[in-house]
């Protein structure tokens, strides 16, 4: 056991009296500004009607950067007065029941009108230059939310901590 012991000492006493380079710099890490950031876009959705499936669908939206499993959320203001209801969301007339809803792919989204009832009839305030927001989430940072965060849009710009000033349009 003595001389283990003897051995492990001499051992650590070399290794510690070791000298030289440090050896070649490494390549720097991530500062946290390269890091995938939620970004919020506005736009206006233009709908055509198409009488075959009885629904209105947008022009495509596209953005580049984004990756599988980032999450799309899709707010709408109904009224174009800047105050966002998140999709879906249901609409009541005289005529019955349509819901504005989104569908996305990984770089795209595209804003629909679907509903019970002969949607032919929509007046332009509802089918034509309607004001949009996207919300693009990063997969990395999706569980660091609560899913009431996305509850209704003022709750989303709080928890992404994204002011107004910092939504950006699509060209």
């Amino acid at each position: 056991m003595k001389k283990i012991t003897l051995v492990l000492s001499l051992f650590t006493l070399i290794l510690a009296s070791c000298s030289g380079s440090d050896g070649r710099d490494g390549i720097d890490g991530l500062d946290g500004l390269d890091a995938p950031k939620p970004t919020v876009f506005e736009d206006r959705a233009d709908y055509t009607y198409n009488a075959d499936g009885n629904i209105w669908v947008s022009q495509l939206f596209t953005f580049d950067g984004s990756e599988p499993g980032d999450v799309y959320l899709a707010y709408i203001s109904l009224n174009n007065d800047g105050v966002f209801t998140n999709m879906p969301t249901s609409i009541f007339d005289d005529q019955g029941e349509f819901q504005y809803v989104f569908d996305h792919d990984f770089d795209t989204v595209e804003m629909q009108i679907i509903g019970d009832s002969d949607l032919s009839g929509l007046d332009a305030a509802s089918t034509t230059n309607v004001q949009i927001r996207i919300a693009i989430i990063p997969a990395d940072l999706v569980g660091s939310f609560d899913q009431a965060d996305f509850a209704n849009y003022d709750s989303l710009m709080s928890a992404l901590d994204i002011q107004e000033s910092e939504i950006q349009t699509l060209d």
